[in-house]
């Protein structure tokens, strides 16, 4: 085995998106139990606030109407009806996802290292470890959050200064949005690595893990993507399946299933983000 894992990470700079899930997979198979119980102690937290916001969106839908309202009258200008739910969501999973959601991260990134190193796998010691990274993993949300902040208020106050433009020039904005979500998507992908740096170098973390994402990941932009892509498609689906249960009739049965399927998809996230790493790692 180690020595298995000593030839994957000297081919692992010439992998690309289709090898790189098949390693993820192969990781998961290789330690089936740490990984399930990282996702359902430490991940499930977030699916359950987030399959919980789409229950009350559900049974009371005047609540994203609320916010279009309160946005009009803090910025002059409404919000498309999707944004406002999005937002919504936002704010129902945000205690979960900067704490268990990352203390999950932290673990998962660990097991993958420690697989490749050659160490057992513990879950004691992945715990603690997981503890000790989650202040550099919050602050490197933390500058995350404020590069997102910055980047969606300058849409909306330049939407806001331009009511009329919106309105005849509609076709011409929405094509222009396009670079938009490659930008945001960019943005995301980054994130995601500077998270796996934060965890593995001791002293990169915050707005410097960020800068070192960025310079790490050039030339492997369209792998970081398609790998989003993936991920992004697995959510997605997990969500429509709810949203469609939620519709027909949820069964009490159903909703820890859903948990499980979406937890599980959190931790192939990771570990695909983590893989990235070492495939980028010089």
């Amino acid at each position: 085995m180690p020595r298995r894992t000593a030839n994957i990470l000297e081919s692992m700079h010439l992998m690309n998106t289709g090898q790189i899930l098949r390693e993820s997979i192969r990781l998961v198979l290789l330690h089936p139990t740490h990984f399930h119980s990282i996702s359902i102690f430490l991940f499930s937290p977030l699916p359950v606030s987030l399959f919980l916001s789409h229950l009350l969106i559900h049974h009371f839908p005047q609540m994203p109407s609320s916010t279009i309202t309160t946005t009009y009258h803090l910025i002059g200008y409404p919000l498309p009806n999707l944004l406002s739910k999005t937002i919504l969501h936002i704010i129902i999973s945000f205690p979960s996802s900067i704490t268990f959601s990352l203390l999950g991260r932290a673990a998962t990134v660990q097991a993958v290292s420690d697989s490749y190193n050659g160490i057992q796998l513990h879950r004691r010691r992945l715990l603690m470890r997981s503890g000790a990274a989650w202040i550099k993993l919050l602050h490197t949300t933390f500058w995350e959050f404020c590069i997102i902040l910055c980047f969606f208020g300058g849409l909306v106050i330049s939407l806001a200064a331009m009511p009329e433009m919106v309105q005849k020039w509609g076709i011409v904005l929405g094509l222009l949005g396009i670079p938009f979500c490659v930008a945001f998507a960019h943005l995301m992908i980054v994130g995601n690595l500077a998270k796996v740096l934060s965890v593995l170098e001791s002293e990169c973390y915050g707005l410097e893990s960020l800068l070192r994402a960025k310079n790490l990941m050039d030339g492997r932009r369209q792998t970081a993507l398609a790998m989003a892509l993936l991920s992004n498609m697995g959510f997605r689906l997990v969500e429509c399946v709810f949203e469609l249960r939620i519709c027909m009739g949820i069964c009490l049965w159903e909703v820890p299933v859903l948990v499980s399927m979406y937890s599980m998809v959190l931790v192939f996230d990771t570990i695909m983000n983590a893989v990235f790493y070492y495939a980028c790692k010089p």
